[in-house]
């Protein structure tokens, strides 16, 4: 797999993710949102911020949707 290219605050965004995980959680929700971001980014291997948010909301268990996107809305800079 070619090395993913980050663009903006979409790393940030990324580990926000992993560190708003409960601990037992950690390892598999980094797992899940790194191939649904590979997935995404597809050949070209970058990623944007709107990339993870939608990487998001497909992994995250419903009831806790809200509060992931929340936590992400002030690393957004678009």
């Amino acid at each position: 797999m070619a090395e993913l290219t980050w663009e903006k605050n979409s790393k940030a965004m990324f580990d926000k993710c992993i560190e708003g995980s409960p601990k037992p959680f950690r390892a598999m929700t980094e797992k899940k949102l790194m191939e649904a971001i590979t997935k995404k980014a597809g050949d070209a291997a970058v990623v944007t911020e709107e990339m993870i948010i939608e990487c998001v909301k497909e992994i995250t268990p419903k009831p806790f949707v809200a509060m992931a996107l929340k936590a992400l809305e002030p690393l957004k800079t678009a």
